[in-house]
């Protein structure tokens, strides 16, 4: 029988039993990709990391993310707190660094008790049509301000809501989205709205991933800030906001953005959390 230890962490929060629950495997060299995909269902957390020696010399560690259903190339809320373990255990002594990941090196930088990651940077493939989208989604007529499908890693259908009870409110139907257009259906929804550089959101994955919603999405931030600047929903001075998630879940999360504002689009996008450490514990196999 093989021991494999880990530790569980709560993400995008500094209160226990909030944020984003996360499990970490510290020594999974010689863990085969569908034991990995094997222990991710077993654990049933939006995801699950295992850290393997880097073979990519500029990077410390190499970091493998895991929904209970599939392999993610990218995940933030996976990279922070991968990052506050290995912190914490004191495998990273550095102020940054890079972890090789599926989307290729990722760089992680602390500032105190912050974490503050670079993710992909954000494309947008379209401005969705709003019609038929409202009902999609649940809302009534009017209720979605605009949208936009954006990728970097994941894609992701981000759309601006009226305001935080349209969030709270919405029920996304897969099979309606597909009618809107056939992409639609197996995507990651994003859903929020925003009033004083706060936004409020949701974020509804991909159903392969085998999880209904996701309390703190940090690969969602990126394509957030970058729907708002598209839909001209930012005001051109703004160089940093917090996203509140997973309130409406029970698990209120807080993450937040910084970036460079440019005439079409964003760059220099960070996206920054703190972490609380829950347990470790030891899984039998």
């Amino acid at each position: 029988m093989k021991s494999m230890p880990f530790h569980q962490v709560d993400v995008f929060t500094q209160r226990p039993l909030y944020g984003n629950p996360l499990a970490v495997y510290l020594d999974a060299d010689d863990v085969a990709t569908e034991l990995m995909q094997r222990i991710a269902r077993e654990m049933n957390l939006s995801e699950t990391t295992f850290v393997q020696r880097s073979t990519d010399s500029n990077c410390v560690f190499r970091v493998r993310v895991f929904t209970p259903g599939i392999e993610l190339p990218f995940a933030g809320h996976p990279t922070v707190g991968t990052a506050f373990v290995l912190t914490r255990q004191g495998m990273i002594s550095e102020p940054e660094f890079k972890f090789q990941m599926k989307v290729g090196p990722v760089r992680v930088r602390r500032e105190g008790e912050m974490f503050w990651i670079s993710p992909p940077p954000p494309k947008s493939e379209r401005n969705q049509e709003l019609r038929g989208l409202d009902a999609a989604l649940g809302l009534s007529s009017g209720s979605c301000i605009g949208a936009q499908i954006i990728t970097n890693g994941v894609r992701f259908l981000a759309a601006v809501l009226a305001n935080r009870d349209n969030v709270d409110l919405a029920k996304p139907n897969r099979d309606m989205l597909g009618k809107v257009a056939h992409d639609l259906q197996d995507i990651d929804v994003l859903l929020f709205a925003y009033e004083n550089e706060t936004a409020y959101s949701r974020m509804f994955p991909n159903p392969e991933y085998g999880i209904l919603e996701d309390p703190a999405t940090g690969g969602s931030v990126a394509p957030l800030s970058l729907t708002l600047k598209l839909c001209k929903r930012l005001d051109p001075t703004t160089s940093a906001l917090k996203i509140e998630q997973g309130t409406k879940m029970g698990r209120q999360s807080l993450l937040h953005a910084r970036f460079k504002q440019t005439e079409s689009g964003l760059t220099d996008i960070e996206v920054g959390g703190t972490a609380v450490h829950n347990f470790e514990s030891i899984l039998k196999i």
